[in-house]
């Protein structure tokens, strides 16, 4: 019963359930406010604030908002990893100024962009398993001011895990998914690859899909790292995971209908 209870409060306590309780307690106080017009105001801006804060704060929202995005490709099976022996990585960020023991470089690829590497290193090898060669496209260059390009990065990261560095290919040039789908093509060209095994995050891969087909390239999606979790009692808890999942999952539905307009 402790544990339970420490759980609900802590739930409460820390942002951004605490926050979702100040709008409350905001919307307890207009009631102060003379003016019955500017009272009734406020006190919809605090209610709807703190109504709006909690659903984006909690599990079951975000298990909403995944379904529409990860359930729509799924991991890639053994006859589609024998469609093609060149696997695009593409990049989640990385972590500069930072001690890393696998690197001459002081950066790291972000947590998400470990998922995707490791997915990516898992299909390699299932390749080479296969006794066939495989080329593994690292994406990603300097983004807001960064020392390094995301896939200079990655590939240090790659070569830990043990993947051969003659195995690799960098794009360094991209700042955005429909960039990366447009600098990877010389990379594909070059490879002679008719298609190719496209490894992102699964709430990504619905957009990552469409930008790399607007440039003519056959993709065989092979989605990682799922948001999408069963539910309890805890999952209506307020917690700021849950608020950053769910902004990622708005972000894509909303890059979604920017790369439907963009033209190349």
């Amino acid at each position: 019963m402790f544990t339970l209870l420490y759980k609900i409060l802590l739930g409460w306590l820390m942002p951004p359930g605490c926050f979702v309780i100040l709008f409350f307690y905001c919307a307890w106080k207009t009631r102060l406010i003379g003016e019955p017009a500017l009272r009734k105001k406020l006190r919809t801006l605090a209610i709807v604030g703190a109504i709006g804060l909690y659903l984006l704060s909690i599990q079951p929202v975000l298990k909403l908002l995944a379904s529409g995005l990860e359930s729509k490709y799924p991991v890639a099976a053994a006859a589609a990893i024998r469609q093609t022996n060149v696997v695009v990585v593409l990049s989640a960020g990385i972590v500069e100024d930072v001690p890393v023991s696998f690197s001459p470089l002081p950066a790291a690829p972000g947590t998400v962009s470990v998922v995707r590497l490791s997915e990516g290193v898992r299909l390699y090898r299932k390749i080479k398993s296969q006794e066939r060669s495989c080329v593994i496209i690292l994406t990603g260059g300097r983004v807001f001011g960064s020392a390094y390009a995301a896939s200079e990065v990655s590939r240090e990261w790659l070569m830990a895990m043990g993947v051969p560095g003659n195995d690799i290919r960098l794009e360094t040039a991209s700042r955005t998914t429909f960039e990366e789908a447009r600098s990877v093509l010389p990379l594909l060209q070059h490879e002679a690859a008719e298609a190719v095994l496209l490894v992102t995050s699964a709430a990504h891969m619905p957009r990552a899909v469409a930008s790399f087909r607007k440039f003519g390239t056959t993709v065989i999606p092979a989605p990682c790292d799922f948001s999408a979790r069963e539910l309890n009692l805890f999952s209506f808890l307020p917690s700021a995971e849950s608020l950053r999942e769910n902004r990622a999952m708005l972000w894509e539905y909303i890059g979604a209908v920017f790369y439907k307009l963009k033209r190349t």
